[in-house]
């Protein structure tokens, strides 16, 4: 499975936020993929969109995206047995 993509979400806006530091974000999806490509993955997103925040890139960094939720994409592979 590969990992979503901006072209993956259709949405006009994409909402960021992190419990752990209260940073919260939306985003014009237009203006994002004009700036970065349709390509980048929403993991490389984050670590840009918390540019600032000391754990940003770490494993105490608790940014996301609910906006994929509400899509039902999915950021990380399924279990495997």
């Amino acid at each position: 499975m590969t990992l979503p993509v901006l072209r993956d979400y259709r949405a006009e806006t994409i909402n960021m936020s992190c419990k752990r530091c209260d940073r919260h974000g939306v985003y014009d999806r237009k203006a994002l993929v004009k700036k970065l490509g349709a390509a980048i993955e929403f993991v490389e997103l984050r670590r840009i969109l918390a540019i600032g925040c000391d754990r940003r890139g770490t494993d105490g960094c608790e940014a996301s995206f609910p906006c994929l939720l509400t899509a039902n994409i999915l950021i990380e592979a399924p279990y495997e047995r």
